[in-house]
């Protein structure tokens, strides 16, 4: 608009927003099982091997996790959710995990501060923490206006680095008190309880900070914060510094912040009490259930999560060998058909599931039969890395490996490409060796086998769902339909409240057309037109006056699902020229 016109009303063109609708990141696992330390029950992202490493530690020993988590990386996957579990849940004698912690008391003996390790388990009976004060205050002032007894505030020579929340001392040399910072306005410090004495400016009466030191110790490492305080609105208020700073601690102030219940100064005190809970956990601590915020454990931590799209378990066996309150096989089939459950009931992710360690070839199929879904697939053998600290080749369950393949295949191709016929990286053998009798069995009844190829590596030789339904027998159809249903849901929330009019049904099936259009063109759907590939209905065919009444919109979309090639049948003929030999 013009800057110079006439006063007036004058209307602008509010351009329309384009909106389009994108397939989103997948190939993203959530992986559940045991660590020695970590958040529990929370969902954690990580993005290198590195990454695993600082928040869970060194590996349990026995455990599957940091294996299945390597192969990932080492596969091309680039972001995974961990999970880690432990005994949490009241069930007979069995120890639950625990936080190290440590009471700290104040200058009348009293609990003043609670300090915690930053999670569960033994790890945190090797933390040790110790306060200490400063040898000089970071405020040193004097007041220059004397304060009356019974005043609320005083004028002090220099208010830096004075802040709200502080707490500071008032001395004349002969008596002494303390008062917390409430305001400050040019160098008037307002607090809120009236001093019950008077103080005099020629005294001199000095105004200075009570801030205390803490510093946490674990081995070789140190973290150390200053200039603590116990105010609540005080910047420096220790337990949001700890939270927002410390990888190895949390604090929670006890007391109501008065000078007394200040901390004393400490030797090196350790922390004690941290526990695994490794030996108890059951069923029900990997299951868990969703009850909202702050109650969410296990696999049902995983209901909020709106960036994975498969869902491993590797520590499964680990379970079954080292937890008494597994009970068999039987329980290892519960916790996997709880996966597929999950994996249905949220309609967008996948499941990628192993056999028991240890089963004979016989055995095998009998184990498939236990599921009947689309929503995910069986792998077998288990595969063999090397291990360098016990210089073993050691068994390892080949979900972690199998969910980097996914996601390389979808970043290099789209979710439409069958994950296998890739070398797996990171490995050096099979625990089971299969001859090609038994992988053509195997992969008949459904069951992915890895497959020795001489001199291209180990490789997946299967990519069939753990279902017989013809029209979800591979696993891509039912990874691509979980795609694209995602993108339409998070890409059509905007819809909620607009008119519902034929503008708006007209621009929905438009953005949806366009969308599935640009996949159907990199190869996602078959077929030589769009017409054979999908459909988007959203008209007046399909939403009726009554429906349109009661605010609803209805949108039909159709999509033709490809299957992989699995047998390529070549004819040789060898025609011999007719030749003639003299005589």
């Amino acid at each position: 608009m013009a800057k110079n016109r006439l006063p007036g009303v004058y209307f602008l063109d509010n351009p329309k927003i384009e909106r389009d609708v994108s397939l989103g990141e997948t190939g993203v696992p959530a992986f559940i099982g045991v660590a020695n330390r970590g958040p529990l029950n929370e969902p954690v992202v990580i993005q290198s091997v590195q990454q695993f490493l600082r928040f869970f530690g060194e590996p349990v020993r026995g455990s599957y996790l940091y294996d299945s988590v390597l192969g990932f990386f080492l596969n091309g996957g680039t972001k995974c959710h961990v999970i880690r579990i432990a005994h949490v849940f009241r069930n007979g004698k069995s120890e639950l995990a625990r936080a190290a912690r440590y009471e700290l008391l104040d200058k009348s003996g009293y609990p003043t501060l609670e300090v915690l390790a930053s999670s569960e388990g033994s790890w945190g009976n090797h933390l040790s923490i110790q306060i200490s004060y400063p040898d000089e205050p970071r405020v040193h002032s004097f007041i220059t206006l004397d304060i009356a007894e019974g005043s609320r505030m005083m004028h002090i020579q220099s208010i830096r680095g004075v802040e709200r929340g502080m707490m500071l001392r008032l001395s004349d040399g002969t008596q002494e008190r303390f008062v917390t910072v409430e305001r400050i306005r040019g160098n008037e410090v307002y607090w809120r309880e009236p001093l019950d004495v008077a103080f005099r400016s020629a005294a001199p009466t000095y105004v200075d900070s009570i801030d205390f030191n803490l510093t946490v110790k674990e081995h070789n490492r140190v973290e150390k914060f200053t200039n603590l305080s116990l105010g609540k609105w005080a910047t420096r208020n220790i337990s949001r510094v700890v939270a927002q700073e410390s990888e190895l601690i949390r604090v929670n102030i006890l007391s109501n912040g008065e000078y007394e219940q200040y901390p004393e100064a400490t030797a090196e005190l350790p922390m004690r009490g941290g526990r695994d809970g490794l030996d108890g956990i059951t069923p029900d601590d990997v299951i868990g259930y969703n009850s909202g915020p702050g109650g969410r454990y296990g696999l049902g931590a995983l209901e909020s999560n709106e960036e994975i799209d498969l869902i491993c378990v590797p520590d499964l066996q680990y379970f079954l060998d080292h937890c008494p309150s597994f009970h068999g096989i039987h329980d290892m089939i519960g916790i996997q058909q709880a996966v597929i459950n999950h994996c249905e009931r949220m309609g967008d992710r996948f499941a990628i599931l192993d056999m028991p360690r240890d089963l004979k070839f016989e055995q095998v199929y009998d184990y498939r039969t236990k599921f009947e879904s689309s929503f995910g697939a069986i792998y077998y053998p288990w595969v063999r890395v090397y291990d360098e600290k016990l210089n073993i080749r050691k068994p390892v369950p080949p979900c972690g490996f199998i969910a980097g393949v996914y996601a390389k295949c979808d970043k290099t191709d789209g979710v439409f490409r069958a994950p296998a016929n890739i070398a797996i990286e990171g490995i050096s053998g099979l625990h089971t060796n299969l001859n090609e009798g038994q992988l053509t069995e195997l992969n008949d009844k459904g069951i992915n086998c890895l497959r020795v190829c001489p001199q291209r590596g180990i490789r997946p030789w299967g990519c069939k769902s753990l279902t017989a339904t013809p029209d979800w027998r591979y696993l891509m159809s039912r990874r691509v339909f979980n795609a694209v249903r995602r993108a339409i849901y998070e890409n059509t929330q905007w819809v909620v409240f607009e008119v519902n009019g034929r503008e708006l049904r007209d621009h929905v099936r438009d953005m949806l057309v366009t969308f599935l259009g640009k996949l159907w063109a990199a190869g996602y759907f078959p077929g030589s037109e769009q017409d054979e590939a999908f459909f988007v209905t959203c008209d007046e065919t399909n939403n009726a006056d009554e429906e349109r009444e009661q605010g609803m919109l209805k949108i039909d979309v159709g999509i033709a699902l490809g299957k992989p090639l699995e047998y390529l049948v070549i004819s040789f003929e060898h025609k011999l020229e007719e030749q003639s030999v003299g005589v």
